[in-house]
This record gives C-alpha cells, structure tokens and sequence, in this order.
C-alpha cells in the first residue's frame, strides 16, 4: 500500500474522522494495492472490537484489488479474521500478530500464498472439515508465541522452509498438526522452551533437511532421564544436513553434570557425513559452553567452518586466553577451519 495510506491507518485509532477518511480513500483508489499494513498497538480490545467493522470492510476492499502483502498487528487478541483474508487469490505474504482465526469451511486456503507467519495466535479448532485443508503453494511457515498449533491441520506439499518459536500446547501429546508433512522441509528454525519439541523424537523417518537453526533452551541439548537428548536424536533425523545455526543456550550449574552426550555425538557423526558447517552464537567464555563445544568439534568429522559468535558485550572483554583456547580445541575434521568473530 501507499505509504500516505499507512500512515492514515496508524493515525485512526485516534480520530474516528481518520477512519471515513481511509475508507473514501480506499474505495476511490484505482489500480492495485500491492502491500495493505493495518498495525494497531496499545489500544484496549473494547476500541478494537468497536472498530472491527471498519476493519473488515478495509480488509474486503484492499482483497479485490490484487494485494499480494498483508501485515496485520494488534496487541490484543480481540480482532477476529474475515474470510476473505483466507480465499483471496492474489495474496502471496501473510503476516498475522495477534488475531482471532474462526472457524474455516474452506477445502483449501491461501491459493496463492508462499510466505505465511503466525505470530501471538492461540490458535482454536478452526477446522471444522474435520479433514486437512490444502495450502497448494504455501513455502515458507512460521509460528512465533503460538498456542496450539496443531489445531492448523493443512497439507502443504511444496513447504520447505518451517519456523516453531516459544510455541505451547495444552493437550498432553499434540504439538504439530498431524497431517503436515515435514519430509519436504529443507530449512527448520527451532527455539524456546522445549515444551512440544520432543514430538520430532517420535518421528519414525528421516527428515531432508539441510539447513538447522537452533535457539532452544539447555533441556534441548541435556539428558536428565537416560534417554538421548533431545538434539541428538534431532541430528539423527537430519543425516543430509549440511549447515547447523546453535544460539548457545543459557545453562545452569546443573548442566554440566548432565552434559553427557559426547559418545552420542560420536554415534551421529556415523550418520550426519554432509554436515560440513556450524555457526554458534551468542558465546560468552562459560566454562559450560567451551565443554560443549569441545564436544561438537571432536565429534563431528565432515566440518569445514566453523564460527564462533561472541556475545556483544563480551568482545569487550579480554578474552585472548579463552579465544586461543577454542582455537586449540582437538578437532575432528582435519580439513576444519575456525573463526571466531
């Protein structure tokens, strides 16, 4: 959209003049509306929800003229999507914070979509097909603070690119939705708390995915029940995997008695012989974390590359003993060349 047009839709909750005022621009706007951004933040629901027709009637406009970009923010969970969001044909990004999605009795939505985020939705049951909705063309998903993503029962064959951030579940069992196939990902973002992402243990096959973003906390990485940790066995799934991202956990004193997963990186160095590059990030000269990845690097056989992140306000710090003590780390890979920025 226009940019004069966003700056009216940020200036309505203000005046209720605004909003006829973006209405009659709307309406007598030729041509196409490519990008439409309706972001409402520290506005009660009561306002939200007094104003939710002028919203639909914006949202039904901007739809029949080929916008191809949504971006839609509310700070409070009291605007409740129309439909037409979820059939428009010439709609590609969808960026959704903070919305109420009903029920759908759509055999298939987004027809044309590519890019899909869900971000701050406590996703209902919204399916009342009682069947998998198709999203044909959908590439790109992810949920960011969502509740009850399992709910968004859809197949997606053409995924390749899945984000699951801070997300919860409040039925013991069910995180992902059941029928979205995960085999087709090439890229997987993963972080926050570990509630959820035990599911991918349970997996009976392998995953194509060649491209793992980690950012989970330190039950991720640890085993406290003698079962193999949740991270192991994810790199087990993975064995055409060639580049692995580790935001490196905060651990606690406890960790490092838990630390014990040397023999199993061995034991998944024998499966993952594509893995050729790891970045980790946010390093901060813990003992904890120079053991860990002491363990990665005398493990994983095929690296090449490997770089070491350091969290900004300890590059301040005078860390030349502890960054030639990575550097002197026993390595695995004869052919692995670190850097450490």
């Amino acid at each position: 959209m226009y940019k004069k047009h966003r700056h009216a839709i940020k200036y309505a909750k203000k005046s209720a003049v605004s909003l006829y005022v973006i209405n009659k621009i709307l309406l007598l706007h030729n041509g196409t509306i490519r990008k439409f951004v309706l972001s409402f933040y520290s506005v009660g629901i009561r306002a939200i929800r007094s104003r939710s027709y002028d919203f639909d009637q914006w949202l039904h406009l901007v739809t029949r003229k080929g916008v191809e970009e949504i971006y839609i923010r509310f700070d409070k969970e009291a605007y409740r999507l129309p439909g037409c969001v979820f059939s428009c044909s010439t709609l590609k990004r969808l960026h959704l914070y903070g919305v109420v999605v009903e029920p759908m009795n759509f055999p298939s939505i987004f027809p044309n979509i590519a890019s899909l985020c869900f971000e701050m939705v406590d996703f209902g049951p919204i399916n009342s097909l009682d069947c998998a909705i198709d999203v044909p063309v959908l590439e790109k998903l992810s949920f960011i603070h969502c509740c009850n993503i399992f709910h968004f029962d859809i197949t997606a064959p053409k995924l390749c690119s899945l984000t699951i951030e801070f997300c919860s579940s409040t039925v013991r069992g069910k995180f992902l939705p059941v029928n979205l196939d995960l085999r087709s990902i090439s890229t997987l973002d993963l972080g926050g708390l570990l509630q959820g992402l035990k599911e991918f243990t349970r997996m009976g096959f392998h995953l194509n995915v060649e491209y793992l973003k980690l950012s989970c906390y330190q039950e991720f990485y640890t085993k406290s029940d003698g079962s193999s940790s949740v991270f192991v066995h994810l790199l087990q799934l993975c064995p055409k995997l060639r580049k692995l991202d580790i935001k490196l956990p905060w651990f606690d004193s406890m960790a490092t008695k838990r630390m014990d997963i040397l023999s199993e990186l061995h034991a998944v160095s024998l499966t993952n012989k594509m893995l050729n590059a790891l970045k980790l990030m946010s390093f901060q000269g813990l003992q904890i974390e120079k053991l860990f990845i002491k363990e990665l690097l005398s493990s994983l056989s095929t690296l090449e590359k490997v770089v070491i992140v350091r969290e900004k306000h300890y590059r301040k710090k005078d860390s030349t003993g502890v960054m030639q003590e990575l550097l002197d780390l026993p390595f695995a890979s004869t052919k692995m060349k670190i850097i450490i920025v």
